[in-house]
């Protein structure tokens, strides 16, 4: 058992030394990974940075008239309605392209509704019938933000615009901080933070994790010409296969970590906790580690390696759930979708990053599950195969 311990650390040695001289793996494992995360960041995830504000029209159905029950008496409010629409031209994050009052001009929705199918605008806010009224008396008055969907990034980006604005309307006015946007989701980013960067962020890691496992080891055993002779030498080939999977899962550590610090350093919003992210980042990793390795020692040269690596992950990408639903799947493209580790990366991720819930889930233990399998297969094919010195 000892000789068996020293032989593997002696092969790990050497694997480290093999990885080193490939600079181009280590560009790919190490360097690849935060830089993407630095691109996005840079490209989306600064929420102060200068954007052209967001073109909206408001459509005003307010009435400044108080009709008293008892003797129908009238009588005059504040007429908040305007006062809000200053507060929407006082916002830098929004362009008032036009003001309508549909008390006067009966087709006000149906005009603003065809901005927004031009795209002149890009968000109508609808200021219902008894907002002043409301406010006057103490309630909170209630907008109708009605958004162009065709860009479901930009959503949020657009309600908050109009959040932006009604803090300008309640600051103006003096006003209790009550108030409420139709459209307003849970779980949405908060102020402050990029929403594009969040959704791209959570959207682009499970694919960059398995995608960089697989890449990193799909080669490392077909390429490599001394295993041959290295079977004829006291080292087994079970401490091997150890060997290789140990030296990269290290690197995966130290890959989930840059990742991490990266992604936290431009603005990633976790409601979770750092250590269930680095699980599900690492469940992953190694996923596509056991997945390129198993490619691996199912291919006999090199070019067979890659046409099966693309090959595989093509069907990992398509049957990931992401851009096709999984439940509007056939039910035997349902069973595959299931078993393949690309479609629990991303509701795993984003579970923990937007939720806060525990790894430990049904994602977690069926990638731990499908990893297991791809290393008891790839042991087994390594150990039965053939090779001539």
């Amino acid at each position: 058992m000892k000789n068996g311990l020293l032989r593997l650390l002696k092969q790990i040695k050497k694997e480290f030394r093999l990885l080193w001289t490939d600079k181009f793996n280590i560009f790919i494992a190490l360097i690849v990974p935060p830089l993407v995360v630095v691109v996005l960041g840079l490209t989306t995830g600064n929420p102060s940075a200068t954007t052209p504000p967001i073109n909206c029209v408001v459509v005003s159905y307010d009435s400044n008239t108080f009709i008293e029950e008892n003797n129908f008496t009238e009588s005059k409010l504040d007429d908040y309605n305007l006062k809000y629409v200053e507060a929407v031209n006082s916002s830098d994050l929004l362009n008032l392209v036009h003001f309508f009052n549909a008390t006067e001009e009966i087709y006000a929705m149906e005009t603003a509704r065809n901005y927004l199918i031009a795209k002149q605008i890009k968000i109508i806010i609808s200021v219902p019938v008894d907002f002043s009224e409301l406010i006057e008396w103490g309630y909170p008055g209630l907008i109708d933000c009605i958004t162009d969907s065709s860009d479901i990034q930009k959503i949020q980006e657009r309600i908050n615009a109009v959040y932006d604005s009604i803090k300008i309307f309640v600051s103006q006015n003096n006003l209790t901080p009550q108030f409420e946007i139709t459209g307003f989701e849970e779980f949405s980013i908060p102020e402050g933070y990029s929403f594009s960067y969040n959704y791209m962020i959570v959207l682009v890691l499970s694919f960059m994790i398995i995608g960089v496992g697989m890449v990193s080891t799909i080669l490392i055993i077909v390429q490599e010409k001394p295993v041959a002779r290295l079977l004829l030498t006291p080292v087994k080939r079970l401490e091997i296969l150890t060997a290789k999977y140990l030296t990269y899962m290290s690197i995966l550590i130290i890959q989930n970590l840059s990742l991490i610090y990266t992604a936290l350093a431009f603005g990633l919003y976790l409601v979770g906790s750092l250590i269930d992210l680095f699980l599900a980042l690492f469940i992953l990793g190694f996923t596509g580690l056991a997945l390129g390795i198993f490619i691996s020692t199912l291919s006999k040269t090199k070019t067979q390696a890659n046409q099966l690596f693309l090959a595989t992950f093509l069907v990992l990408i398509l049957l990931s759930g992401i851009f096709i639903p999984i439940d509007a799947m056939p039910i035997y493209l349902q069973v595959i979708a299931y078993i393949l580790p690309l479609s629990h990366g991303d509701p795993l991720i984003n579970s923990i990053i937007t939720k806060g819930k525990s790894v430990f889930g049904f994602d977690f233990f069926t990638l731990l599950g499908v990893s297991l399998v791809l290393v008891a297969l790839s042991f087994i094919i390594f150990q039965r195969r053939k090779y001539e010195v």
